[in-house]
């Protein structure tokens, strides 16, 4: 694409993000290119139209970016923006006074970023996507029967009631402990599955073992989201049909947690427009999604669901502050 038809294309973008109507060449001349005549801009965005960057939703309208100009856009044509200081010293002396545990964090972070970004933000909680065993303990609670405590790296529990046999008295079950640490410590459920049952380990206890460490990785899955009115808000979802087959989604963690993990970005930002969506329910959304990092080893998945005319610049810069401190906030917790 020429530099003319590129800087034309950003402008459509820009005016119609704020605006939501449809963008005329009269409109263009006024606002951004003094230098050309209305038939120039014109004939540009007819070839626009042509190459599918841009739609006209009748013959006499305006011009609409379609998925394809917004990603044209937000590849090669979108500017960089900070946030600016005042703010970005409000929202980091929040993160600092209201940080207390995990929840309230994650909570923190998903009301903030929606606030900031005047959308819909998710948020998952910290995982290094396959928790490894750090130790066991098994306490008696009454003939045949134990609490299993499981803890994972990043210190997560995950306790669960197991039947042993009748005749194991604590003083037994802490040497039963023993055995398990030194046979799984360090293990993945999967790894710990994989190993053959050893003989001086009850049968089917490693496998209570391997499902703890799965509870925890499906409980750091779950996704905290904020927001919702501001979808409400969009001209794009005055339809009820369409905002209810969005809202949907996003009620349905385990959909919303699967289409998270599936694009979660391991380093840097992924931009999913419209129809780039697996999810059909998706396609007149786009997602804006990075990672975070708390401590050394455990990472959540941090982003902003709007419509396709999002301010992407702003809503990128954004991102990345809240997820900066979110990563900060939750490694203290954890450390």
């Amino acid at each position: 694409m020429d530099r003319r038809k590129e800087r034309i294309l950003g402008a459509v973008v820009s005016d119609y993000t704020e605006t939501v109507v449809p963008v005329g060449s009269h409109s263009l001349a006024a606002r951004y290119f003094l230098e050309l005549s209305s038939a120039t801009i014109r004939n540009e965005l007819s070839e626009l139209v042509d190459d599918g960057f841009l739609a006209q939703p009748h013959p006499s309208a305006g011009r609409i970016p379609t998925d394809l100009g917004y990603r044209y856009f937000v590849d090669f044509l979108l500017p960089q923006e900070i946030v600016e200081p005042p703010l970005r010293r409000r929202v980091r002396q929040s993160f600092e006074n209201a940080a207390q545990n995990v929840e309230t964090t994650l909570e923190l972070a998903a009301a903030t970023l929606s606030r900031l970004s005047d959308n819909v933000a998710l948020v998952t909680g910290p995982s290094n996507s396959r928790s490894k065993l750090l130790h066991v303990e098994l306490v008696s609670t009454r003939p045949g029967q134990a609490l299993l405590l499981a803890v994972a790296n990043g210190s997560a529990v995950n306790q669960r009631v197991v039947e042993v046999d009748t005749g194991l008295d604590q003083e037994h079950l802490g040497e039963l402990a023993t055995r398990l640490n030194r046979t799984l410590a360090g293990m993945t459920a999967d790894q710990i599955e994989a190993v053959p049952e050893a003989l001086d380990i009850p049968p089917g206890l490693s496998h209570e073992v391997a499902e703890g460490l799965r509870q925890i990785d499906a409980r750091s899955s779950l996704v905290i989201h904020d927001g919702l009115r501001n979808l409400v808000r969009q001209p794009e979802f005055e339809d009820p049909r369409r905002l209810r087959t969005v809202l949907e989604v996003l009620e349905a963690q385990r959909i919303l947690a699967a289409v998270v993990t599936e694009l979660a970005p391991q380093v840097g930002m992924q931009v999913v427009i419209g129809h780039e969506n697996s999810l059909q329910e998706l396609r007149d959304c786009s997602l804006v999604l990075t990672s975070y990092r708390a401590g050394d080893h455990l990472y959540g998945t941090i982003g902003v669901v709007g419509p396709t005319r999002i301010r992407y610049g702003q809503v990128a810069a954004r991102l990345q502050l809240v997820a900066q401190l979110t990563g900060e906030a939750l490694g203290r917790l954890l450390a």
